[in-house]
């Protein structure tokens, strides 16, 4: 049997992911990681308490990693920085690479341990000596998407328990052992307040004083009105609701202009887009080569769509087929083939 440390957040997901590794006669351990206080969604001072409780339950070792300087570093301050130069970012993604997996497969290694694992519903499938990651069996809630910047030589190191459950079977699962604990789902931007904006979040957490606010503007370079309650950060491609100005007509943020402070709203058919870049590439299924078909995704909830690839060193050119709205900066584009993720890169 091997030994495995578990990342638990003290939730129903992570809970039964230990509790279906110890079943199977594995070396469990707990680890919880504190990362934020303030107004957090995750991995809180209740969390590590549900957390500590859900270990006691399952007769297994539980301690607590103090992370949260790295978190406000590589996670906060990357989201802070990333608003401000007019982009969007994707700190469950980041948090996921810099912050999750690397402290617990650290943890891994420093003890001798064989595996780290998470209550992640996704897949890792073993073919030929190399690692494959795919989506989960639950599709509603298959996350496989926030896990594509995990490096390909950390994958034969990881399990994910959940990845051939169904949603409703781990609630069965959880209920059944006596673990269940009623929490809301996390959200992706967990450490901000809930119904906070992005600017709220920035001006509570950074000296903001001197950032001249910003105005709206038409795509046809005409000035709309000055932006008064927010700043032109607060915003995002594609976003049609809370603008708070009077276009006579359905207007969507086809573009966020950060030298000029301007927010650039036009019809709903200017927020779509058919090619791309994306940089930072992380390759998980090398291609023979460099230009190929696949299908792609640019936001979680969104479904796969044909492309075409052309990759250049860390960068790749990406094509839709067909035109897909609000392909974002900062967000990620995941690159698959068929259920197994071929790699992914920061739009630009």
């Amino acid at each position: 049997m091997s030994r495995i440390f578990v990342g638990m957040s003290g939730g129903v997901d992570s809970t039964v992911a230990a509790a279906l590794l110890k079943d199977e006669g594995h070396e469990v351990v707990g680890v919880t990681l504190k990362l934020w206080d303030e107004a957090s969604r995750c991995c809180n001072l209740e969390d590590i308490q549900d957390a500590r409780k859900a270990a006691f339950k399952l007769g297994i070792k539980h301690y607590v990693l103090n992370m949260k300087d790295d978190f406000k570093k590589s996670v906060v301050d990357y989201f802070i920085r990333s608003y401000i130069k007019g982009i969007t970012p994707n700190p469950c993604v980041i948090c996921n690479e810099e912050i999750k997996f690397r402290a617990l497969l650290q943890k891994v290694k420093e003890n001798n341990f064989d595996y780290a694992a998470t209550g992640h519903y996704a897949r890792i499938k073993e073919k030929n000596g190399k690692y494959l990651l795919k989506e989960a069996r639950d599709k509603t809630k298959t996350q496989e998407y926030f896990l594509s910047r995990l490096a390909p030589a950390e994958l034969k190191s990881i399990i994910f328990p959940l990845g051939e459950y169904k949603k409703s079977e781990v609630v069965k699962l959880a209920k059944s052992l006596d673990v269940y604990v009623e929490k809301p789902e996390s959200q992706e931007v967990c450490f901000m307040h809930k119904n906070e904006t992005p600017y709220e979040f920035i001006k509570r957490n950074s000296d903001i004083s001197m950032i001249e606010k910003g105005a709206f503007y038409d795509s046809g370079g005409g000035k709309i009105s000055d932006i008064s309650d927010s700043a032109y950060f607060n915003y995002t491609l594609g976003q049609r609701k809370g603008l708070g100005i009077s276009a006579g007509k359905p207007v969507y943020v086809v573009k966020i202009d950060a030298e000029k402070k301007r927010v650039v709203v036009g019809d709903k058919k200017e927020a779509y887009a058919q090619r791309f870049m994306v940089s930072s590439l992380n390759i998980l299924i090398p291609q023979k080569k460099p230009e190929f078909h696949a299908k792609v995704k640019v936001r979680y909830k969104q479904k796969k769509a044909e492309a075409f690839v052309s990759i250049s060193g860390s960068n790749a050119e990406i094509t839709f087929r067909e035109p897909q709205f609000a392909v974002t900066p900062g967000q990620l584009a995941v690159i698959y083939r068929a259920d197994a993720v071929i790699g992914s890169g920061f739009i630009e």
